[in-house]
């Protein structure tokens, strides 16, 4: 059996990219001065709403041991510590595809279960759990889950969508279809350059010049307002954050 000293714990809304971080992302813009001072005019007289688009996440590559330690390790955990006549109770509701992969596997039927779960294409994750799962699963992990199947579009992408006005975050929101809200912008690259962007190792405006980043808008705008746009990279990589990938 596996054994862990201590699992380390993190807020919800430190998951990026998640709602719960969108929100805290929200406050912190609407708490600098500076912020609103640079973006003073901005969307007067047009939309200055953008979309954030967050392409291709890495969900089809990736496996559930690949998210944070403290994901994986807590459902391992919680997998080997059940004794076996429990564990067994909780596979029997199981989906057929995860019974046969257990059943498949040599070992402790801990250990089995443990690592079917484990190595499951992060993408396959929804329709692999079921509510006997999910009655011994890590709030962690179930609040991970419920952004996957609520925020994450069939294609792997986020679409984060931000209200401005006047220096001013008006509100969040997280999107499956573009055209849900009315925006004036929309800043799109892939995940690697978002997690760039994010820790302050990509310009924004530099990225939209070199091509890494691609933005649908009044690109005069963005110019004239660069110092903005600088500020907002600048809060976001100062707003605490753990990746999912």
């Amino acid at each position: 059996m596996s054994t862990y000293e201590e699992i380390p714990e993190y807020d919800f809304d430190e998951y990026w990219p998640t709602t719960t971080w969108l929100e805290t992302y929200k406050e912190d813009l609407t708490d600098s001065e500076e912020l609103s001072r640079v973006m003073a005019g901005w969307g007067q007289g047009f939309n200055g709403d953008f979309v954030f688009e967050i392409r291709n996440l890495p969900i089809e590559e990736n496996e559930v041991q690949d998210l944070p330690e403290e994901v994986w390790k807590a459902l391992d955990k919680g997998i080997r510590q059940l004794p076996d006549p429990v564990l067994e109770t909780v596979l029997e509701d199981a989906p057929q595809e995860v019974q046969d992969g257990i059943e498949a596997r040599e070992g402790p039927l801990s250990e089995r279960a443990a690592n079917e779960l484990l190595e499951t294409k992060i993408i396959d994750s929804p329709d692999r759990v079921w509510p006997g799962l999910r009655r011994v699963m890590p709030e962690v992990l179930e609040f991970l889950l419920d952004q996957l199947e609520e925020n994450v579009t069939d294609d792997g992408h986020v679409y984060a969508w931000i209200g401005l006005e006047d220096g001013d975050c008006t509100a969040v929101d997280t999107l499956i279809e573009l055209d849900e809200r009315d925006k004036g912008f929309v800043l799109t690259g892939e995940y690697d350059q978002w997690v760039r962007l994010v820790t302050d190792e990509l310009d924004v405006v530099e990225g939209i010049m070199s091509g890494e980043l691609e933005v649908d808008g009044d690109m005069q705008k963005i110019l004239q307002y660069a110092d903005a746009a600088l500020m907002m990279t600048d809060i976001a990589s100062a707003t605490d954050k753990r990746f999912l990938f």
